[in-house]
């Protein structure tokens, strides 16, 4: 893979409360102020926040960067650890659930139970379906959703082994998907499948109302299975991803789309990941709003992905759980 993303198209002071003079009776009283210049911006982020869970008009971008460590992208992702200096970005890292391998936690994001609980025990139950996921309450709601993702997604959305010859962009019937496109090649260049996403959110996504564009880019995953997650390579494909979505997020920052990033798990310095380990389960968790509010409470499990989901997109959780 190319060292260099590949272009997408385009491009205070505290102060003291005053208190009244003896004898002053006829004074108006005193104005109280804030402490200090961060109870301030408290006030704001606070504002905003109930500003923001009001609006009716939501539309999110769920980023799920397989296999990225939660260290690696705070040390390599310089876009958007500026916008997380700026006070415009929420940067914090969950525990995603065993095993920790790729197939068992896409099921995991997007239905909100542990692999235990959905069945998806391992990367080789290809064509198995999840008998429930958030798409399909989203499609109840009448909240159109596109997805750009490796083709194991259409494996848990379609209950059938993926033909790349004939579902290339096929949309499974009653996953509740307005689009897609899917890829088959773990080397499918990131840049290119971020390009495909954008063109679905143009093209099938309302600029009014509430709606979803989920992408599933694999670059830092196949990096640290050919190099090890303490590698060079394995860095550089977190720069490069930052480096892309320094392109795409203004622009998706200014139609009114939020962007929630994390990743499925993390990598081991032996070119895998499964186990308990640290470097396997800490995973980014980034949220970066178009207005500001930064302090909007993130999911603190990987099983809450979902439901928290639903709930940004103004849909409460279905009895018996997230997506039930």
């Amino acid at each position: 893979m190319s060292q260099n993303a590949a272009p997408l198209p385009g491009a205070s002071t505290s102060a003291d409360t005053p208190t009244s003079t003896a004898g002053a009776t006829s004074a108006a009283p005193a104005a109280v102020l804030p402490a200090s210049s961060s109870s301030l911006d408290a006030a704001a982020e606070a504002a905003a926040a109930i500003a923001q869970a009001a609006d009716p008009a939501r539309k999110l971008v769920v980023l799920l960067a397989d296999g990225l460590r939660a260290d690696t992208a705070r040390d390599y992702m310089g876009y958007l650890q500026a916008l997380n200096e700026a006070g415009r970005a929420q940067w914090r890292s969950l525990r995603c659930e065993l095993p920790s391998l790729s197939r068992p936690l896409y099921a995991t994001v997007i239905n909100g139970e542990p692999p235990l609980t959905h069945g998806i025990l391992g990367n080789g139950q290809a064509g198995q379906a999840l008998s429930h996921h958030l798409f399909q309450q989203l499609d109840a709601q009448g909240i159109p959703a596109a997805i750009a993702a490796y083709h194991w997604f259409y494996e848990l959305l379609a209950g059938e082994i993926f033909d790349p010859l004939r579902h290339r962009d096929a949309v499974p019937t009653g996953c509740g998907l307005q689009a897609a496109r899917w890829y088959w090649e773990d080397d499918y260049p990131d840049s290119h499948l971020l390009a495909d996403a954008e063109s679905l959110r143009r093209a099938h996504l309302p600029v009014q109302g509430p709606s979803l564009l989920f992408i599933h880019p694999m670059g830092p995953d196949l990096a640290g299975h050919m190099h090890g997650g303490e590698s060079t390579p394995y860095a550089m494909s977190a720069r490069k991803l930052d480096m892309l979505l320094a392109q795409l997020l203004p622009r998706w920052h200014a139609e009114g789309f939020d962007l929630l990033m994390t990743s499925d798990h993390g990598m081991k310095a032996d070119r895998m990941h499964g186990g308990p380990l640290p470097v396997e389960r800490e995973v980014p968790l980034v949220w970066v709003p178009h207005d500001g509010a930064v302090g909007l409470a993130l999911p603190e499990q990987q099983t809450d992905i979902a439901g928290w989901i639903l709930e940004r997109l103004g849909i409460a959780p279905a009895p018996g759980g997230a997506t039930a």
